[in-house]
């Protein structure tokens, strides 16, 4: 691997585990002590980055320095956003919201109401490569994931997996569930 394959790839490790945390870029920039600058050139593979800036961004992420210089590309496949789980975000008009999930990625997206009714279990097929779902559920419970990765959500619950693998979507408790469904396609126009 040349240094601007391994930059490249270090800079997609890093974006990957700062979205995985929900960190902004200007969050991670503060609890590292790196500017917003040097931080966009790293997760952006232009950045060469010194063992000293890993280490802090390795501290900041909480994750063994050698996640962020080798093991793959790879992210992870599942992540369970539990009912207003993080920091809610209040307005003056007195409305709150909670972060379920940011992506800077372009690609185009749409976005389905599910209904379940008691007992039902949808199977999906795989999607196009690098697709991903964001499930949240709206009431009763869901199971929904990836097969053997399907993740129990009651209502506010929500999971983010990746949708390029069979996956299913299953009303839990003898009653009926709705949920909302963010399909995400890479690769496309926002």
């Amino acid at each position: 691997m040349n240094a601007t394959d391994l930059n490249q790839s270090i800079g997609r490790r890093v974006r990957a585990h700062r979205v995985a945390q929900r960190y902004s870029l200007g969050e991670l920039a503060r609890v590292s002590g790196l500017s917003k600058t040097i931080l966009a050139r790293i997760e952006s593979g232009e950045g060469n980055p010194s063992v000293e800036t890993l280490w802090r961004l390795s501290q900041a992420l909480t994750v063994p320095l050698g996640a962020l210089l080798e093991g793959g590309d790879e992210s992870p496949r599942t992540r369970v956003v539990r009912a207003r789980a993080g920091k809610a975000l209040a307005a003056e008009s007195g409305m709150a919201s909670w972060l379920i999930h940011a992506d800077g990625r372009a690609r185009r997206f749409e976005l389905l109401e599910l209904s379940l009714p008691a007992g039902v279990e949808h199977r999906g097929s795989a999607h196009l490569p690098d697709t991903e779902e964001v499930v949240l559920c709206l009431s009763g419970r869901v199971e929904a994931g990836p097969d053997g990765e399907a993740e129990e959500l009651g209502a506010g619950d929500a999971v983010w997996f990746a949708a390029d693998g069979p996956h299913r979507y299953r009303a839990l408790g003898g009653e009926d569930a709705r949920a909302l469904c963010w399909m995400l396609y890479a690769g496309a126009a926002a």
